[in-house]
């Protein structure tokens, strides 16, 4: 025996019951208690749809589709990394390396401006500020997106990933911070070229890193949603 359309639809509406807000992960689940369904009605056909389905719910243990939700995510997330390392190489490689190594050496004598007493707090501060404005843009994209789900009444954990990216916001953080500690205030030679030189070549790979994030990737979303998921541009 075969679930009907009405029985599908309301699969989806038990996903989204028990919090997976995701049309993807959904579908999966969708798919898997189907085929658990079916496979009881083969051996007692007189079940009722409602019981086999909460029977193939428990299945999932206490935790329901907690687990399955995460697994999912963590391995979006480990796409969507390949996907910014894919883009983000492509600068460190011919022809677009000669770019960076050019903004580099334009860049380092730019911070010989800089008094040398206020030299390293103000490429801190360059960076915090950086921070500010990515921490800014992801605030407001992930409102549009929200404001999107509502409108298509669909959400996808890659398409998530790219429109709040990620956790690369948090990671770029992690330079001024580091940056910040005594240690490094205390022992890094401000007026030594090879070091104005390694700061030009952060600063530049911490914007190409951005640019990749923040505007290469979720101008390309509609392509990599549709790699990636066969029904995207199915879905109603």
């Amino acid at each position: 025996m075969k679930l009907s359309k009405d029985q599908i639809q309301e699969l989806y509406a038990f996903t989204r019951k028990h919090y997976v807000e995701h049309y993807d992960l959904q579908t999966e689940l969708v798919d898997h208690l189907a085929n658990g369904i079916e496979a009881q009605w083969e051996e007692q056909p007189e079940r009722t749809f409602k019981d086999a389905c909460l029977r193939e719910f428990r299945k999932f243990g206490i935790g329901g589709f907690e687990k399955v939700i995460r697994k999912r995510q963590n391995a979006m997330s480990r796409k969507y990394w390949k996907i910014i390392l894919r883009f983000y190489a492509e600068y460190f490689r011919l022809p677009k390396i000669l770019l960076t190594l050019g903004l580099t050496v334009v860049l380092a004598p730019v911070f010989t401006l800089i008094p040398l007493a206020y030299r390293y707090e103000s490429i801190i501060g360059l960076y915090f500020a950086l921070v500010l404005g990515l921490f800014y843009i992801q605030f407001k994209n992930r409102a549009n997106n929200e404001l999107e789900m509502v409108k298509y009444g669909k959400k996808w954990v890659l398409k998530d990933q790219i429109y709040t990216y990620g956790n690369v916001v948090m990671i770029v953080n992690l330079v001024p911070i580091t940056l910040n500690f005594r240690y490094f205030r205390n022992n890094i030679p401000m007026d030594h070229m090879p070091v104005l030189l390694a700061f030009a070549f952060l600063t530049v790979a911490i914007c190409i890193l951005s640019y990749v994030t923040f505007y290469i990737i979720p101008q390309k979303a509609e392509e990599l949603l549709a790699e990636t998921y066969p029904e995207y541009n199915m879905a109603p």
